[in-house]
């Protein structure tokens, strides 16, 4: 190998290197690896809110309770799915769709990582089930909100589920 590719091989490494690691995710239970800019303390409370409104947010959606819901959403609120992103409305009008009926949701194995001061990434497990427009379905997802807190207010900007894949 030249001098010149192998110069151009570290050049390449450490400018990959730094957002690798930048970007590289510990495993879910290593919450000693959790990102952190406040006290624990601190950050715990605000966890167990955020955990709290996560929670209420599935709520409200289940009862069609649409004003309630929405408050938890930021403007630029989007979700990702099988099918692409999907902007706030059409991801309101959805979780609204009388046609949608769960009989069984439950929600556990939160964790919450704050990625910035005023972001937290809040993770967890879906399983539920019940009637959309006539068809039984079941669920069974890793879910993620971002949260971050905007003039004074945590607001969810971003939510993504993940099916479960049984091997």
């Amino acid at each position: 190998m030249t001098n010149k590719r192998i110069l151009h091989l570290r050049i390449v490494l450490a400018t990959l290197l730094p957002w690798i690691a930048a970007t590289a995710l510990p495993t879910v239970c290593d919450a000693a690896a959790s990102p952190t800019t406040a006290p624990t303390a601190i950050n715990n409370t605000i966890g167990q809110r955020l955990i709290a409104e996560e929670r209420a947010s599935w709520d409200l959606a289940i009862k069609g309770n649409a004003a309630s819901y929405t408050a938890f959403h930021a403007p630029d609120f989007f979700t990702v799915t099988g099918t692409g992103v999907v902007d706030r409305t059409h991801s309101e009008t959805s979780a609204m769709d009388a046609n949608v009926r769960f009989d069984q949701c439950e929600l556990s194995g939160f964790d919450v990582r704050f990625v910035a001061e005023n972001a937290a990434l809040v993770t967890y497990h879906v399983r539920a089930a019940g009637l959309d427009h006539g068809k039984a379905f079941k669920l069974d997802s890793y879910a993620s909100s971002l949260w971050m807190k905007r003039d004074g207010k945590w607001l969810n900007v971003f939510y993504q589920a993940t099916p479960v894949l049984r091997q």
